[in-house]
């Protein structure tokens, strides 16, 4: 009834505006949480009541529920990745799909879990747990270049119940069957997916510099709602931002303001990046992909960045691939004159800059961390986001690009 739809719209930032995003990532998981690991009257009884008293009592239910969930996604997905890291990362590139069984997982989340093992690691996931003793549960999850309920059908004989489409299944087996079940799935696997396939990579639609992100551009990518499977929500890049704030949210979320200067004008913005925690800090530089995101707080709305994708720009990783070691180049920052050049350091090459007091700063590609003094012994460890650290990075980078 009405009432039961505004005790849910209570989670909504701003109700007056729903959108398409509102319902499938906050009213959605809390529905979707009572059907995982709860009672499903509760949610008939939120969305059919007319007694608002009864619509909140339920809807504070949902979100008990579905914060349970959260929890439970949480711990899963940390002993996956644990268990994966210790036992299957090395031969992913052979194996070309992941099977994951350990007892004690709830079957009711453990298919979200699969969808974030999908993320992390990008190759099909198979994921389950044990019933009792004799008998495993499980979801799966895949990549575009990989169909789920062929794979699944490519084992029938050695499972029990199975079902689902292209991008998403379920099936359960005996447990005696679970290595015959992993090799078949991996002849499967090396059968349909090159492994240039196995990487999580994003569909870019167009690149676009950060002036011109605006409430105008907002609006217009509105008129393309809903946005869902079939009709998804635009990703736009842009290059070589600058990190310049970062921290934790949440639980392990990523909040951060990038920057990105043209014309001598400086433009900043706001982004979230959802479960990013295991790649905090990023870079000083990167090139990101996102969405774009509407934000309320305290009455006032703002455009923001929702990231799905970041990388080294182009220009630093086509540095450190290809300069010949060794190679260097003067240059003039500030009026004062620097050298700077790519060099060896063990395994890994390094950017040093050297100032005309013999003071160098060092740093490798991807790390936020540089060294900063006369001698490796003695050096000290620098923020290389600070601005100026960045700034005569850059310029450096100029130097050698143009000297290329």
């Amino acid at each position: 009834g009405e009432q039961g739809s505004r005790g849910a719209e209570k989670k909504i930032a701003n109700p007056k505006s729903l959108k398409p995003e509102d319902i499938g990532f906050r009213l959605g998981p809390r529905i979707n949480a009572i059907g995982r690991i709860g009672n499903p009257q509760t949610v008939i009884e939120l969305l059919t009541t007319d007694d608002m008293g009864v619509a909140l009592e339920r809807a504070m239910q949902c979100e008990q529920i579905n914060a349970s969930r959260q929890e439970m996604c949480q711990q899963i997905e940390q002993e996956a990745i644990a268990y994966v890291e210790a036992e299957f990362v090395t031969s992913l590139q052979q194996d070309r799909v992941l099977i994951v069984v350990q007892p004690n997982w709830h079957h009711g989340v453990i298919g979200i879990v699969a969808s974030r093992l999908v993320e992390r690691y990008g190759v099909p996931v198979f994921i389950g747990t044990y019933e009792d003793g004799e008998h495993i549960r499980g979801s799966a999850r895949s990549i575009p270049e990989f169909h789920v309920f062929e794979a699944l059908e490519y084992c029938h004989d050695l499972l029990g119940k199975y079902g689902g489409h292209k991008a998403a299944g379920g099936f359960s087996l005996p447990a005696e069957n679970l290595q015959m079940v992993r090799s078949r799935l991996i002849e499967f696997a090396n059968q349909c997916l090159e492994p240039q396939h196995l990487k999580p990579l994003l569909k870019i639609d167009t690149e676009v510099n950060l002036d011109q992100i605006n409430q105008q551009l907002y609006q217009q990518l509105n008129a393309l709602h809903p946005c869902g499977m079939d009709n998804p929500d635009p990703v736009f890049w842009t290059a070589n931002v600058q990190v310049v704030e970062q921290k934790i949210v949440g639980k392990g979320h990523i909040k951060l303001t990038i920057a990105q200067t043209i014309d001598n004008q400086d433009y900043r913005i706001k982004a979230i990046a959802w479960r990013w925690g295991d790649y905090f800090r990023l870079p000083p530089r990167v090139d990101v992909a996102y969405k774009l995101r509407e934000n309320y707080f305290n009455g006032n709305t703002t455009i923001e960045l929702e990231l799905v994708g970041a990388r080294l720009p182009i220009q630093i990783q086509q540095f450190f691939a290809s300069s010949p070691i060794q190679s260097s180049t003067t240059f003039e920052y500030n009026q004062r004159q620097y050298t700077c050049g790519f060099y060896k350091n063990g395994i890994e090459a390094e950017l040093r800059i050297k100032n005309s007091e013999g003071k160098v700063l060092a740093m490798q590609p991807g790390h936020i961390i540089g060294l900063l003094g006369t001698n490796r012994q003695n050096a000290k460890e620098v923020d290389i986001s600070q601005p100026q650290y960045d700034s005569i990075i850059q310029a450096a980078l100029q130097a050698l690009s143009v000297k290329s």
